[in-house]
C-alpha cells in the first residue's frame, strides 16, 4: 500500500469519525434544549400507539401480575418497557417542574439571577422527588415483615412475588436513577463528576440486580437509608438561596447528624447483614430455575458493590466535614470540587417556552456576586454550590 492511499483511507477514517461526533453532539443539543417537548412528543406516540396496539400497554401498565386478589407481581423482561416510560416522565416533570414552580418561586423569593434560580429549581426538584420516594418507601417497609428486623431480607428467599406498590416503586427509582445519567451531563460539571458517574452506575447496578435476582426487600431498605438525607440538603440550599440563613444552617447541623446516622451505621448494618445475616436463612446455591440466585458469587458481587458505595459515602463525608471545620473556625470555605470560585458562578441562560439548559454559561453579571459570603459547602451528592452565611 502506497503512503498516499494511506494518507487517503487515514483522512475518510478521520472525517466519519468527526461526522459521528458532531451527530451525537446534535442529538445532545437537542435533548438538552427540548427537555419538555421532546418527551411529550414521546408520550404522545406511546399513548396513540397504546390506543390502536393493545400490546403496548406495558410501556404504561405493571406486567406478570400473579393475583388478582392480593395484587401479588412477579418480574420478567416486559417490565424494561414500563422502565423507558417513566425515563422519559421524569425528563419531562423534572423540566417542566423546574421551569414553571419552581424558577417563579424563586423570583419571588427575590432570587435575581438567573443562574441562582436555576440553582434553587435544581434543589427544588431534588428535595420534591426524594420527599415523595423516601415516604413511599418507608410506607412500603413499614407494610412489611422486614420492618426492623434485617433477617426477614433472607428469610423465605426467594421473594419471587411482590406486592404491586412495591414493584411500581422499585421500577420507578430504576428510572430515576437511569435519568439522572443525563442530568448529571447538562448540569454545570464538578471535579467530582466521576464519583458521581461510579456513584450512579453502582446505583444502576444495585437496583437492577437486586431486582431481577429477587432481592427487592434489602433493595427498598437501602434506598429508604440513602434518600432521606437527599431531602434535607436541597431543602437547606434552598433555605440558603432565600436568605434563610440561620435555618439554614440549623437544617445543614441535621444533615452532617442525619448522614452518619443513616449511610454510616444504618447502611453498616445492612452490609453486616448481607454478609452475616444471610447465610444463616439462605443455601448459597445458583438454581435459575427455582428463581434461586443467592451463590457465594452472588454474596460477594452484593458487598463489593456495597463497599464500593460505602468508600464514595466516605469521600463525600470527608469534604462535608473539611467545610464544617472551616466553617466553625470562622475561615472562608469554598467548595473543593468546583472549577471555580462562587463569586465566578456560572449563569444559566432559560429562554421562555423553551426548557433551560444548566450547561450553558453568561459571566456577564458574576463580578457582582456576593462577596459577604463567609463560606460555601457542596451539594456532596448534587454537584451543585451551597453557602453558609453566618449571621
Amino acid at each position: 500500500m502506497s503512503l498516499k492511499t494511506s494518507i487517503l483511507q487515514t483522512d475518510r477514517v478521520n472525517k466519519k469519525a468527526a461526522k459521528k461526533l458532531n451527530f451525537l453532539a446534535e442529538v445532545s443539543s437537542y435533548l438538552v434544549n427540548h427537555q419538555i417537548d421532546f418527551p411529550i412528543s414521546v408520550l404522545a406516540i406511546l399513548i396513540l400507539a397504546y390506543l390502536f396496539f393493545p400490546g403496548t400497554q406495558k410501556f404504561f401498565f405493571l406486567q406478570y401480575i400473579e393475583d388478582p386478589k392480593t395484587g401479588s407481581y412477579k418480574k420478567g423482561k416486559d417490565d424494561a418497557y414500563f422502565v423507558f416510560t417513566w425515563v422519559v416522565f421524569f425528563t419531562f416533570f423534572r423540566a417542566a417542574i423546574m421551569e414553571y414552580i419552581f424558577i417563579p418561586t424563586a423570583k419571588l423569593c427575590g432570587i435575581k439571577k438567573n443562574g441562582q434560580r436555576t440553582r434553587f429549581a435544581e434543589q427544588g426538584w431534588s428535595f420534591l422527588y426524594y420527599s415523595i420516594f423516601w415516604t413511599l418507601g418507608m410506607y412500603i417497609m413499614s407494610k412489611s415483615p422486614y420492618w426492623f428486623d434485617t433477617t426477614y431480607f433472607w428469610k423465605g428467599y426467594p421473594h419471587v412475588e411482590m406486592p404491586g406498590l412495591l414493584k411500581w416503586y422499585y421500577l420507578v427509582q430504576l428510572a430515576f436513577w437511569i435519568q439522572q445519567v443525563f442530568v448529571i451531563n447538562i448540569e454545570k460539571r464538578r471535579k467530582d463528576y466521576a464519583e458521581m458517574v461510579a456513584h450512579h452506575a453502582i446505583t444502576i447496578s444495585l437496583i437492577l440486580c437486586s431486582y431481577s435476582m429477587n432481592w427487592t426487600r434489602i433493595g427498598n431498605a437501602v434506598l429508604c437509608v440513602m434518600d432521606f438525607v437527599d431531602i434535607l440538603l436541597p431543602f437547606a440550599k434552598m433555605l440558603k438561596y432565600c436568605g434563610f440563613n440561620t435555618l439554614c444552617d440549623i437544617v445543614f447541623g441535621f444533615f452532617m447528624l442525619s448522614w452518619v446516622v443513616t449511610r454510616h451505621y444504618i447502611y453498616g448494618r445492612i452490609i453486616y447483614s448481607t454478609w452475616a445475616e444471610s447465610t444463616q436463612f439462605v443455601e448459597l446455591k445458583w438454581v435459575p430455575e427455582e428463581e434461586h440466585f443467592y451463590s457465594k458469587n452472588t454474596q460477594r458481587f452484593f458487598i463489593t458493590l456495597f463497599l464500593l458505595l460505602q468508600l464514595l459515602i466516605y469521600f463525600w463525608f470527608y469534604l462535608i466535614c473539611h467545610v464544617a471545620y472551616r466553617v466553625i473556625k470562622g475561615d472562608n470555605a469554598h467548595d473543593n470540587r468546583s472549577d471555580e470560585s462562587e463569586r465566578e458562578e456560572a449563569e444559566a441562560n432559560i429562554n421562555p417556552g423553551q426548557t433551560y439548559d444548566s450547561t450553558s454559561e453568561d459571566n456577564s453579571d458574576s463580578s457582582s456576586e456576593d462577596n459577604n459570603s463567609e463560606s460555601s459547602v457542596s451539594q456532596i451528592e448534587g454537584g451543585e454550590d451551597y453557602k453558609l452565611k453566618k449571621n
